[in-house]
């Protein structure tokens, strides 16, 4: 019978229709037929080494000391992006009231994660997947200091059917003008749950989850990986820091190279398990330059491009999940870590 579950970190709600569910072992990503697998080095791709006058000019880099900026030796790269959503100088609007227009004021830039065409992020050597996160937190927090920034979304598109236009890894940074309505108003929620229950819906779902047990992936003293309990699709993971912080600005070097660590060892049981699937991932964090909510924190969404969204969904921002959130964890414990 179908269950309607109330997520209570995105105050939103899910429908887990098991009974119209299939096996987990149903979603095995179906490769194209005889296609070759990608190199590991592509002459033709922008983000390759020996390739970086294709790209603008490079704002930050890991690089071997005796190289020199937009040359290769570089083991993480961050340039603008070549086409971006959102641009440092834009050309001012005529208002036209009542419809609102603002200049697409901003910054996006993209995170090259390694010089290695063909290797996703779960599968580089620990100390790499450590430097990768620690380039997104100094980009974070140079933009954090643009007083004309309010939000910091860092996402990461793997594969076809997540949005992805380029195969080599990467990131991706946008810093916005504004705080989007969706996000003032979930703010306002967990304000209103801590001054109700004296304490954040983070620490409410945290204890349940340790309790339970039945959807905890992974965890350690600083980072704990989950299927929450109102999954949206099938296999969608959360990593949550244990300690409230609500910019990754603020991750310290011990709780970030958990979370490098955390989330390699997820992202590689998604791949053993289900054979490599497109997914995304997504780093939520508080908008910038205001007190966050007590208790707030940043953390990663994984969200696995499993299923498609439908009119329901589109129509009603109500999500229908045929795969258990308890199904989904268990699964991923029992997958292999290579």
């Amino acid at each position: 019978m179908a269950q309607y579950r109330y997520n209570l970190i995105l105050d939103r709600w899910t429908i887990l229709a098991a009974d119209r569910g299939k096996r987990p072992t149903d979603f095995l990503h179906k490769k194209p037929p005889h296609k070759t697998p990608p190199p590991d080095f592509d002459p033709t791709c922008p983000f390759c080494p020996g390739n970086e006058t294709h790209t603008p000019p490079e704002t930050f880099a890991l690089r071997h000391h005796d190289t020199t900026p937009d040359s290769p030796g570089w083991n993480v790269r961050v340039v603008p992006n070549k086409f971006p959503a959102l641009a440092p100088h834009h050309a001012a609007h005529t208002q036209t009231p009542p419809l609102a227009l603002l200049p697409g004021h901003g910054a996006h830039e993209v995170i090259i994660e390694s010089p290695i065409h063909n290797r996703s992020l779960g599968h580089h050597p620990p100390q790499h997947a450590y430097h990768i996160l620690h380039t997104l937190r100094q980009r974070y927090q140079t933009h954090a200091q643009n007083n004309a920034h309010r939000l910091i979304t860092i996402f990461y598109n793997h594969g076809p059917s997540s949005g992805a236009s380029l195969t080599h890894p990467h990131f991706q940074l946008l810093a916005q003008p504004l705080v989007p309505p969706f996000l003032k108003r979930l703010l306002l929620h967990h304000q209103d749950y801590h001054h109700k229950n004296n304490r954040s819906p983070f620490d409410a779902v945290i204890d349940a989850e340790l309790r339970a047990q039945k959807r905890l992936i992974l965890a350690d003293q600083h980072v704990l990986a989950l299927c929450p309990f109102a999954s949206a699709c099938p296999f969608e993971a959360y990593l949550l820091p244990r300690y409230p912080t609500p910019h990754i600005a603020d991750l310290d070097d011990v709780t970030l190279a958990s979370l490098a660590n955390t989330l390699q060892n997820l992202l590689r049981r998604l791949d053993s398990g289900l054979d490599a699937p497109d997914y995304n991932i997504t780093f939520h964090t508080a908008p910038l330059h205001q007190t966050a909510p007590a208790g707030f924190r940043c953390f990663l969404q994984i969200y696995p491009r499993l299923s498609t969204m439908g009119g329901f969904e589109l129509a009603s921002d109500t999500f229908i999940n045929t795969i258990p959130p308890e199904t989904a964890a268990h699964f991923y414990r029992q997958q292999s870590q290579t």
